[in-house]
């Protein structure tokens, strides 16, 4: 049911796992493994879980506490702990999501400081115990350093390189129903006075994003010419 919330609904991810217990008292079995089927049958939910088959069989858990890698490993998170639910929002807060990479800069009794998307993130170490990570070796693609769409100035062009994980559901739906798909060319047509909304052009038509919309669109800068 959180899978089904993430991917399909606009609700946001701190009701995920409260709609989701509330959901699986009321879901019969036969209703339980018809929303599997509908979604593909997830091993994973949206915060690493491992989901049961309906035989009982459990996928395996992946990966390591974030404390426990050394200083410059790169890794991917694989889990986010969802309980105790004070420590969850703080996750939630600093952005963390399956699937991102990140590479450890300091490991301490107090803090543990990392890169992720972009940022540079710090956790007590009780936090960090509850990131699962699976290490990124040599021989592993690591993500290369990005910008987000709302990082262009008017006139300025780029080429969306993917969306956002925090982007989801009906939201990630509309932005690719309106152009924004990995691929397409986008230029600053218009912003307004106070820089939100901004108005972009992508594939013949004008389209008004928030800058929190536009923060979610990952590019690679190009030039007139480029495109």
């Amino acid at each position: 049911w959180e899978h089904y919330l993430a991917e399909e609904t606009g609700v946001s991810e701190p009701e995920w796992h409260r709609e989701a217990e509330l959901q699986e008292h009321a879901m019969s079995a036969g209703e339980a493994n018809a929303l599997a089927a509908k979604m593909g049958h997830p091993r994973y939910d949206p915060h690493g879980d491992p989901i049961p088959t309906s035989s009982g069989h459990l996928p395996p858990l992946r990966g390591q506490p974030l404390n426990t890698l050394s200083i410059g490993a790169f890794g991917v998170i694989t889990h986010l702990e969802d309980e105790p639910v004070a420590v969850y929002a703080q996750l939630i807060a600093e952005g963390l999501h399956p699937g991102m990479q990140v590479q450890i800069l300091e490991v301490a009794p107090e803090r543990v400081r990392f890169w992720g998307d972009g940022d540079e993130h710090v956790l007590a170490p009780v936090f960090a115990a509850n990131v699962s990570v699976a290490p990124i070796y040599k021989e592993e693609e690591k993500e290369k350093p990005f910008e987000t769409l709302d990082s262009l100035m008017p006139g300025e062009c780029g080429r969306i390189q993917q969306l956002a994980w925090t982007c989801r559901g009906l939201e990630r739906r509309r932005l690719m129903d309106m152009g924004f798909v990995p691929g397409s060319v986008v230029q600053v047509a218009l912003q307004s006075a106070a820089g939100d909304p901004t108005a972009y052009r992508v594939r013949d038509s004008l389209v008004a994003l928030r800058r929190e919309q536009a923060k979610a669109i990952r590019i690679a800068r190009e030039s007139e010419g480029e495109q």
